[in-house]
């Protein structure tokens, strides 16, 4: 945590403007200090406000992608998320309904909370690739932007004149230092704190627009929540932005942030199709403006700002778009003459223009009234390939031309034509779509490198993160989920509970048979006790032939039968050494996180303490630690 940031924010949180929870979503922040809540009160609460009692039972069933059973009743919702996770839905939901609107002139309050659900989104779609529970990541994504509502409700006047110099990134993040003394994403990150949310969380916030400055381990779940909450909100900012806003380079910055987490560059259209059908559909529900472009449009289709330097050549397909004959004759003669390729398409034909792929497009649209939505048609019959269109009218109609540049068209030519105009129109043309061609090759070369770059963080974060013999998370990984699990069961006051196993003897296994057969034991008894734990429970190798099992939201009862489980499965396995069958046993020593001592490390001591005194009086058996 930053010193000065958390100093600042207690400045402006004592202000008392800063967006707060209100109404059902302050009732049950005020219920998750209690020790004693049911989920009957906790289901009262909620059906006091229909609204947020239909989104909570609407996201239930969303929040596994299907894969539960569905949930027909409030109630169950409320069992299945809990009362941390209904606090943290409850107070985004809120905190949407309620600053829609505010005295920030220049911020555009309904566009903002349509950009934050979707990196929200984005977030829970993204959230595997950062090892992140679903419903933790979709709250995080959706309050990582909240800091620019902070300053828009705390210091309108004054963020309204930031805004109006359209700076971006670090220029912005320096601005603010200099105006309210703290960044929006250091606000943020301490808002999420002042709620509730883990620090974990905090911290993804904190750095997620700038992840390369986070002061994190490389490989790290840190590290890769940030990264994720980098692309989410890359990827919102390209649903919920505006076409003309978008940066000339967006396209390859998208590909090489999903790289950096281990999305392929095939992979990215498909994630970004499912991300964009669940925004809408949320966008829909919580009343919020969206843009329902096409992901191919999205993804395909390269801005062309700026001056670059390539290859110009004339464009060679023509496509004449006219039911004026003589025109068409016309055109099609001087086109040739100027060595072009011309293909007459029929009025409206969208299918033909998608399969001719015309460098250029001329169309007449002196018989169509409508000629704005025909160019938008042409537009969306086009993609990916992008033609350079110029629409023919008449001199008179001169006052058309606006609204047709707008809809779509590049240029224009007054009819009756010349030869000469007709050239004049092709050099702009032939310069654009020179261009154009050159970022396409630059885009595509990218993507390459972006899948090469993305398949080698894969597999580097999978080997970082994994124990090379058994092929189970290594000490790094759960360690690291451990200290998560912890912090998290600090948050909600739910158990947490700890399991140290150590196969009996097993030096006398090396002695004998060789360290090649103690290897086969060891990957064999991994299997063993995969196979045996929970869905939820991580089983990751400490060292040697001791093994650990994390069991979040598990009791000493629960952990006692986990544990006696898993050794009545290795008494009764047949390990294979050489095609020879051979019988071990093991020990094990449960701990559950004690009030006050929250941390990993401590956890871990108090197991091994168990499983110390487990082999002390006798092995082959599970010995419960301190309470």
């Amino acid at each position: 945590m930053k010193v000065d940031a958390h100093r600042r924010f207690a400045e402006i949180k004592s202000g008392d403007a800063l967006p707060s929870p209100q109404g059902v979503a302050l009732t049950i922040a005020q219920l998750a200090l209690r020790d004693d809540v049911g989920s009957n009160e906790l289901t009262r609460i909620v059906k006091t406000d229909p609204a947020m009692a239909g989104r909570l039972l609407r996201y239930a069933n969303a929040a596994h992608g299907g894969s539960i059973r569905h949930i027909v009743s409030l109630a169950q919702a409320v069992t299945f998320l809990g009362l941390y996770r209904i606090r943290q839905l409850a107070l985004a939901f809120s905190l949407v309904d309620v600053y829609r609107s505010g005295g920030c002139e220049g911020f555009d309050y309904p566009h903002y909370w349509s950009q934050s659900l979707a990196t929200g989104v984005a977030a829970q779609e993204l959230c595997g690739l950062a090892q992140a529970p679903p419903e933790d990541s979709f709250t995080c994504g959706l309050l990582s932007g909240i800091g620019h509502l902070g300053f828009a409700s705390v210091y309108p006047i004054e963020y309204a004149a930031l805004l109006q110099r359209s700076l971006r990134d670090a220029e912005l993040r320096q601005a603010e230092i200099e105006t309210f003394g703290i960044t929006h994403a250091d606000l943020a990150a301490e808002m999420l704190v002042d709620w509730g949310l883990p620090q974990f969380f905090a911290n993804a916030v904190r750095y997620h627009e700038a992840p390369d400055d986070g002061p994190y381990a490389a490989g790290s779940r840190a590290e890769n929540m940030a990264r994720m909450l980098h692309l989410s909100s890359r990827i919102a900012c390209m649903l919920a932005g505006d076409a003309n806003s978008r940066h000339e380079d967006e396209g390859q910055m998208l590909y090489h942030a999903a790289a950096r987490i281990g999305l392929e560059a095939s992979e990215l259209a498909p994630t970004v199709e499912r991300i964009r059908t669940a925004w809408i559909e949320w966008a829909k529900e919580l009343n919020l403006p969206m843009q329902e472009r096409s992901v191919a449009d999205l993804l395909q289709e390269p801005p062309c700002r700026g001056e670059r330097i390539g290859l110009i050549v004339m464009p060679r397909r023509v496509a004449l778009i006219s039911d004026d004959a003589t025109l068409v004759h016309t055109l099609s003669s001087w086109l040739r003459n100027l060595g072009q390729t011309v293909q007459t398409l029929e009025d409206g034909a969208t299918a033909s223009v998608r399969a001719y792929a015309a460098d250029v497009i001329l169309v007449d649209v002196r018989r169509c009234a409508a000629g704005d939505a025909m160019l938008r048609e042409l537009r969306l019959a086009e993609a990916p390939h992008r033609s350079f269109l110029i629409v023919m009218l008449n001199a008179g109609d001169e006052a058309r031309v606006a609204a047709l540049l707008r809809a779509g068209a590049d240029d224009y030519l007054l009819l009756p034509p010349s030869e000469v105009a007709l050239e004049a129109r092709l050099h702009p043309a032939q310069r654009v779509v020179a261009l154009q061609g050159v970022v396409r090759m630059e885009r595509e070369a990218s993507i390459r490198h972006s899948s090469e770059w993305a398949r080698n963080n894969r597999r580097l974060l999978h080997e970082a993160l994994t124990d090379a013999l058994t092929q189970l998370p290594n000490r790094r990984y759960g360690m690291d989920h451990l200290t998560h699990e912890c912090a998290f069961s600090a948050e909600t006051k739910l158990p947490i509970a700890c399991i140290m196993l150590d196969i009996d003897h097993f030096k006398r296994v090396n002695d004998t048979y060789g360290h090649e057969a103690g290897d086969d034991v060891l990957r064999q008894f991994a299997a063993t006790v995969q196979a045996n734990c929970r869905k939820n429970d991580v089983v990751f190798r400490y060292g040697g032939e001791e093994f650990c099992v994390v069991c979040p939201s598990t009791g000493a009862a629960d952990a006692m039968g986990l544990a006696e489980r898993i050794l009545d499965a290795v008494r009764a396995a047949n390990f294979k050494i050489r095609g020879d069958s051979l019988r071990i046993t093991a020990s094990a020593g449960a701990a559950l996180r004690r009030r006050g001592a929250d941390t990993a490390d401590l956890l871990i001591a108090a197991a091994d303490r168990a499983l110390y005194r487990a082999k002390e009086s006798g092995r082959d058996r599970v010995v419960c630690g301190e309470p």
